[in-house]
């Protein structure tokens, strides 16, 4: 074995670990730039959106701007401690009287509490109505929630419809061409003419622009997802799932009706703020009530005209009772009971909308279950066509009609299947957002 330099040997290991750190260099900038396409789960999507989504964020900021809504209100039950100190400076003949008679500097410290005892339930109230209208936005961030959720799994298998009806179109057109081929090779050895060939060459060419505008469908589709799910529109991506190939029935509609009354944010949501609108109401008619409080105060205070300076304290029930204020009270108290009213008009209506969305959504997923299961049968006996018509057309028993009609039937056939399966997801999706469920959840796991 013939020997290296030890110079040469170290020079090749450099070499090798510079050509290493470039590669791994490059293939960093690679992923950087989106070269590598992410490969995506329906939850991985899911997560993504309910993270970016810039809507959902503001909800929930605004549960936190209430949540210090209720801090404020409900601030009024506990005592008040304030600390006061002063420094006066006075004429000591204010009152026309010989100078030194009364004191000219005072300074004075303090420290006062006060604690509410009555005051009509106004305070009460108030926090109740703040604590509910915060409970309330958190129904309202959940409803957004679940409308991220549908509208990302919506999109999500409207990529996967897209992908199977682009492999649909690849397929097809490989069939045509085969079928163009072997039409070409008929027409040479006299089996075939020339309208045959010509025919077979359009329905090639035909195939070829189904499969561009497939290969947009997913473009597009792809892009719809890329932005409810808050990443770079650049970016490449790959959906890790396929075309799921079960189907399960929707349920019984009473019991749904039932869960989505019980589940739905929006219906919570405006339970919530009736009982809100129910504490201000409460808390407006306070003010026709005394307020009652207990007071007292504690502190030193020096002046001139003294040696030194002495302690003092008070303390005290304390009744204040306002007598007209110019049916502020009555207006503030008309006006809490008018929204009540309205709420309840509005919950009504939300339920009969409930019932309307819930048989719609329901509508939706049984007639898509009927197309899967009738396009699936058609596209098996349609394989089968066509399978048959392209063997008698090869031993001269069929036409070259026969053939491309059962070519252009299959490939309908085919993505009838694949639409109606995207149609079935996106209704199950509709329906679990009406009776408030997170579709694909078991995903997200």
């Amino acid at each position: 074995m013939m020997s290296m330099p030890k110079n040469t040997l170290i020079l090749l290991i450099v070499a090798w670990l510079m050509s290493a750190s470039a590669l791994n260099s490059q293939a960093q900038d690679n992923a950087a730039a989106g070269s590598v396409p992410v490969k995506l789960t329906l939850g991985q999507c899911i997560e993504s959106a309910l993270k970016n989504n810039p809507m959902l964020r503001a909800e929930e900021e605004k549960i936190a701007e209430l949540e210090n809504d209720y801090l404020i209100a409900r601030s009024g039950l506990f005592p008040r401690v304030s600390l006061s100190a002063s420094y006066t400076k006075l004429d000591d003949t204010r009152l026309g009287v010989p100078t030194g008679m009364f004191y000219e500097d005072e300074a004075l410290a303090q420290v006062k509490a006060k604690q509410l005892l009555f005051d009509g339930g106004r305070t009460r109230n108030s926090a109740l109505a703040a604590k509910r209208a915060k409970e309330a936005q958190g129904e309202s961030s959940e409803a957004a929630r679940l409308d991220t959720i549908s509208s990302v799994s919506q999109a999500y298998f409207r990529v996967l419809e897209a992908r199977e009806l682009l492999r649909t179109a690849e397929v097809s057109r490989s069939q045509r061409e085969a079928f163009f081929k072997l039409t070409e090779a008929f027409k040479r050895v006299g089996k075939a003419t020339k309208i045959e060939a010509l025919r077979a060459e359009a329905q090639l060419h035909d195939s070829e622009r189904s499969l561009i505008q497939a290969r947009e469908a997913v473009r597009l589709s792809e892009l719809i997802l890329k932005r409810l799910i808050g990443i770079g529109l650049d970016a490449k991506i790959d959906i890790a799932d396929s075309m799921p190939e079960e189907f399960s029935g929707p349920g019984e509609e009473e019991r749904l009706l039932h869960e989505a009354l019980s589940n739905n944010p929006d219906l919570k949501r405006i339970g919530l703020l009736k009982q809100q609108a129910a504490a201000s109401l409460r808390s407006a008619r306070g003010a026709y009530f005394p307020e009652i409080s207990l007071q007292a105060a504690y502190g030193y205070r020096d002046r001139d005209t003294a040696p030194r300076g002495e302690d003092e304290w008070t303390a005290g029930v304390f009744l204040e009772w306002s007598i007209f204020e110019g049916w502020q009270t009555r207006g503030q108290a008309g006006k809490a009971a008018a929204r009540l009213r309205q709420l309840e008009w509005n919950e009504k209506a939300l339920m009969d909308q409930i019932k309307i969305d819930l048989s719609e959504a329901l509508g939706n997923v049984r007639t898509a279950l009927a197309a899967v299961e009738a396009s699936k049968r058609l596209a098996t006996a349609q394989e089968e066509a066509y399978k048959a018509a392209t063997e008698f057309y090869k031993h001269g028993k069929s036409t070259y009609i026969e053939v491309l009609t059962s070519q252009a039937e299959l490939t309908q056939a085919k993505a009838s299947y694949i639409r109606a399966v995207g149609d079935y997801h996106s209704a199950m999706a509709r329906l679990n957002r009406v009776i408030g469920k997170q579709y694909g959840a078991e995903e997200k796991k």
